[in-house]
């Protein structure tokens, strides 16, 4: 099998290129174990261009997230596999817009896709999604069959989130990075869509918990507009720290007490799963994803009640609460793992994926990863990328592989696309050495 992978779907979205990330490197894994597939990092314009069915058998798209149908041109790939998380757009309208004149401009484009899905839905073979509740609500909003869809859980880096070896110890290294008191605290992991993540009502029932003797800091990480900043401010304990590296995000976890998650809609909330695999337990809502994800590993909470919130911040406040959920939340992490993710979604081309032509692994894998290589180097080489340009159009791949090789190789966002052909490219870079050298 040839499966072409579009990775630039959502190139910006962090969280979505998290999932093609991880997604990538563990097929590439399965690729070179079991040598019966090959993988191709491949742009999303390229499905536009000529008969993509010449050089692969399957596109899978695993980062689309929303709403939005593949474009039209791909309706032409004799079998296209895509993995859709989250269509809170769909389900509530305006309600979860931070700003207004921004949904007018989306209610087209809603218009204009949701109707795609049950119009030309056979044309697409698989659909893979996150949680029951995401099947159910694709099937319900956007018409896909239920048969068309599989439940396939996002994974963990269970070697960067893990609990603590000291918690007490992490704490207090962590709080002293940031200049933040040294105290028990809870954690949040934002993004700027602030009504989604319905940061007023959050604001509010930390400020009730406080007059209800809660002690805890509320530490606000991630991406949020100047404004709700300065709302939050004005609560005593409320503290933001903005975007942090993934290292530091796994010590604020580890030294947390819980994660606050009370959503209006999560399609899955990665950072539950971040947060129970570190061996923190959970505040979170009761409806769409985050009860299915953290089961009795954590306190559910209706979105819309500032009390109930405020509750439940002192019930897990209570040591024998904390320390019952603490364990169950570390035991609920270990369903969620990349390698299953990647050995699910295996399984979904080998169900959906038939290669009639004579199969060389060998020769696929080298095609696969002049591919992949072409298509990583112009999507991340930003500063470089008109030099490659003018590589690729002589077929000189020597500055890419170097360039493969002292950066792309240790690069976070390119990295986990090249590992699976670093043997091939450090072989590559031999064989170009060895040839200036003969001249």
């Amino acid at each position: 099998m040839r499966i072409g992978i579009v990775l630039d779907w959502n190139l910006n979205v962090s969280g979505l290129m998290n999932i093609a990330r991880n997604t990538f490197r563990e097929l590439g894994e399965l690729m070179n174990k079991t040598k019966s597939f090959t993988i191709s990092a491949i742009p999303l314009n390229l499905i536009k261009i000529g008969d993509i069915n010449q050089h692969f058998d399957c596109i899978h798209i695993p980062n689309m997230g929303g709403y939005k149908f593949p474009y039209e041109e791909s309706l032409r790939c004799k079998n296209i596999i895509t993995g859709l998380s989250g269509i809170d757009e769909v389900i509530y309208g305006s309600d979860v817009f931070t700003d207004k004149s921004l949904w007018k401009r989306q209610v087209p484009i809603i218009k204009k896709n949701v109707p795609m899905w049950e119009k030309d839905i056979a044309k697409i073979s698989a659909v893979h999604v996150v949680a029951k509740s995401e099947q159910s609500e694709m099937n319900e909003h956007l018409s896909i069959p239920l048969e068309k869809m599989t439940v396939i859980p996002h994974g963990i880096n269970h070697s960067l989130f893990k609990p603590p070896l000291n918690k007490e110890k992490t704490r207090k290294e962590i709080l002293s990075k940031f200049k933040l008191p040294i105290s028990k605290y809870f954690v949040h992991v934002g993004e700027h869509n602030w009504v989604r993540k319905n940061y007023l009502r959050l604001f509010d029932a930390y400020a009730e918990a406080r007059k209800l003797g809660l002690k805890h800091q509320l530490i606000f990480v991630g991406k949020y507009a100047n404004h709700i900043k300065k709302t939050g401010e004005q609560i005593q304990g409320i503290k933001f720290l903005g975007w942090v590296s993934d290292s530091h995000l796994a010590n604020l976890l580890q030294g947390a007490d819980a994660f606050l998650l009370p959503s209006i809609h999560e399609g899955f909330g990665m950072p539950l799963v971040e947060a129970m695999a570190c061996g923190i337990p959970c505040i979170t809502s009761d409806r769409h994803a985050p009860p299915e994800v953290v089961g009795d590993a954590g306190l559910l909470v209706d979105p819309y009640d500032v009390s109930d919130i405020a509750n439940k911040m002192i019930e897990i406040s209570d040591g024998d609460t904390l320390q019952t959920l603490s364990k169950r939340a570390l035991q609920k992490s270990q369903d969620y793992s990349w390698k299953i993710n990647a050995a699910k979604i295996l399984e979904l081309y080998e169900k959906h994926t038939k290669f009639t032509g004579k199969w060389n692994f060998e020769n696929e894998y080298e095609m696969a990863a002049f591919r992949t290589l072409s298509t990583i180097c112009l999507l991340f080489a930003n500063e470089k990328r008109e030099i490659f340009i003018q590589s690729l159009l002589r077929f000189d791949y020597s500055k890419i592989i170097q360039w493969a090789l002292e950066y792309g190789l240790n690069d976070p966002k390119s990295r986990d696309f090249l590992v699976p052909f670093k043997n091939w490219i450090e072989q590559q870079s031999k064989k170009i050495r060895g040839e200036n050298e003969s001249n």
